[in-house]
């Protein structure tokens, strides 16, 4: 009796253990502004997941991407290295990048699929976003019942790691895969 009380306690501490190591917030080395997810999930190095765009460079589709280290001081703007960095206002409700001035998130939408994209800045109702500070969610203005969402899976990224984006219904995503961590300058 003893011995299976015993047992139930340890395995108990260990699942509020495993619960809390899963739901830890990314060591993001990335300078501000960027945009990561709230939990680090599966992310080998602790940096977490941050906004992105596909390779290196500039690049019309976004993913998220492990967040990187900073770049020495005096990296121009364009470096590949300040692709991770997203700043979000929330006047203008746009996400725009850091290293590709000009250059904002539109969702793409198409019937059963979405992507993400990096696109000129309009005024376009798919460039409009709703940063929620309670529930940590990212909501297109438009419709703010759909979240900007991660993958739930992680896939190799060369060094590093990526999970595609998509918009869900905020209702059926985890939140797990829906906060974010917004910084600013």
């Amino acid at each position: 009796m003893i011995y299976s009380t015993f047992k139930i306690s340890v395995l108990s501490i260990l699942t509020l253990f495993v619960g809390l190591v899963s739901a830890a917030e990314p060591n993001v080395p990335t300078e501000a502004p960027y945009i990561a997810l709230n939990e680090n999930l599966d992310e080998p190095n602790g940096y977490g997941f941050c906004l992105d765009t596909y390779g290196p460079g500039q690049s019309e589709l976004m993913q998220t991407h492990s967040c990187k280290p900073k770049t020495d001081k005096g990296t121009p703007r364009n470096d590949p290295g300040h692709d991770v960095r997203f700043e979000y206002n929330a006047e203008t409700k746009k996400i725009s990048s850091y290293a590709f001035e000009g250059q904002c998130m539109q969702v793409l939408i198409a019937t059963g699929k979405s992507e993400f994209a990096l696109l000129d800045c309009s005024d376009h109702p798919h460039q409009k976003f709703v940063y929620n500070k309670t529930d940590k969610t990212i909501r297109l203005d438009k419709d703010q019942k759909f979240c900007v969402v991660v993958d739930s899976e992680t896939q190799k990224a060369g060094p590093w790691v990526k999970r595609p984006l998509k918009l869900s219904e905020c209702s059926e995503a985890e939140s797990s895969l829906k906060q974010w961590l917004v910084s600013s300058i």
